[in-house]
């Protein structure tokens, strides 16, 4: 009997415990809400491409604070100052962290396409930058205050030391060629040069867009030779009939290398079952900007949002390309697990911007 008592006794100091944890229960109220604050920046900043790796500006703000326990996604926005944040970009989102610091890079990226889409001219740039706040899709956002600030980009790229690849390929011509570079401004310079069809028939070296000093071979070229040493006015390089390769060339020693020869580039991803089907194809392009013209291999895919994909050569899996090798991504996403990703389903054109220190990737949507 007395078990029966206790029992019941438990059972109602359970109905209790519940009713009390269900009067403990807070909803989310959007007015109890503390906006981030963020702290101000300079008044002006003039961007560099030397500097292109540096910090440009650190942001800092204080945490904004809800009612309830749950994340937080705090954006950083910027846009053209009285333009109400209608077209701002989002350098960053966080849920932990409280202060974020742009590389010059990153920051002039942004700036240079909302010159273009407000169609402004080059120059100093009025933007103004805030914190948007939000607990989930269900949810207003809200807002820190607005700070402002005048920021000039640069036009260009970091320059580092150049030899310029020139031959058939090109037409001979030094302002069509591609380039070696010296990142550690050195002896030191390769570059993955992309001949096409026309690496055997004939190509040079030269360290300036001129024909008064160049480096060639010696006529004793053994066919696709890994080490060979070049002399100054030598003969045209006729021994290798790859596409594409990683060419190196020390200028003190005069040693070339020659190695990843590939007759192709293409994507592959989730779309082709990964090499199930061949892979879409990758063709030479080039176009011409911030007064230079730049190589690219591009190909147009189906994509779908959050599959994965990357760039691969000759349908192998050697020397590919994903979020590991090409850091420079715009208008795709890095999946997380070393292959890119698209937001939507649609159809893109993908470019590749190989022949540089740091290779870019392009992706946009048709």
């Amino acid at each position: 009997m007395k078990a029966i008592k206790y029992m019941a006794l438990s059972g109602l100091m359970a109905c209790f415990a519940a009713c009390d944890s269900d009067l403990d229960k807070v909803t989310y109220d959007e007015t109890a809400t503390q906006p981030a604050q963020l702290q101000t920046i300079s008044e002006s900043y003039v961007l560099n491409a030397d500097q292109s790796d540096e910090t440009a500006i650190t942001f800092t703000w204080q945490a904004p604070s809800i009612n309830v326990e749950a994340p937080v996604v705090s954006s950083l926005e910027m846009d053209m100052q009285g333009k109400d944040f209608s077209g701002a970009v989002v350098l960053t989102s966080t849920k932990t962290e409280a202060t974020y610091s742009v590389t010059t890079a990153d920051l002039n990226s942004a700036l240079m396409k909302m010159i273009e889409k407000y169609e402004l001219e080059m120059g100093p740039v009025d933007v103004e930058f805030r914190i948007s706040s939000i607990l989930s899709n269900a949810t207003l956002p809200f807002f820190s205050n607005v700070i402002r600030s005048t920021i000039t980009p640069f036009t260009g790229e970091k320059e580092y030391p150049q030899i310029w690849v020139i031959g058939k390929y090109c037409e001979w011509n030094h302002g069509n060629s591609q380039l070696l570079y010296s990142a550690a401004e050195d002896d030191n310079y390769e570059g993955m040069i992309y001949f096409d069809d026309k690496a055997a028939k004939g190509w040079k070296l030269c360290p300036a867009a001129n024909w008064e000093k160049d480096w060639g071979g010696d006529g004793t070229i053994n066919a696709e030779a890994t080490n060979v040493v070049l002399k100054e006015k030598g003969d045209d390089i006729t021994a290798y009939s790859h596409k594409s390769y990683l060419v190196k060339f020390n200028t003190t020693t005069m040693a070339l290398e020659m190695t990843q020869g590939y007759d192709s580039w293409g994507v592959v991803g989730d779309h082709n079952n990964w090499g199930s089907t061949p892979d879409n194809a990758m063709t030479l392009a080039s176009e011409t900007k911030f007064g230079k013209l730049q190589y690219y291999l591009t190909a147009t895919v189906d994509l779908k949002a959050g599959k994965g994909w990357k760039i691969r050569p000759d349908n192998k899996w050697e020397n590919d390309r994903g979020p590991g090798q090409i850091k420079k991504i715009d208008g795709a996403l890095d999946k997380g697990d070393g292959n890119f990703s698209v937001a939507e389903d649609g159809t893109y054109t993908i470019k590749w911007f190989f022949n540089k220190v740091d290779a870019r990737l392009e992706v946009i949507k048709n």
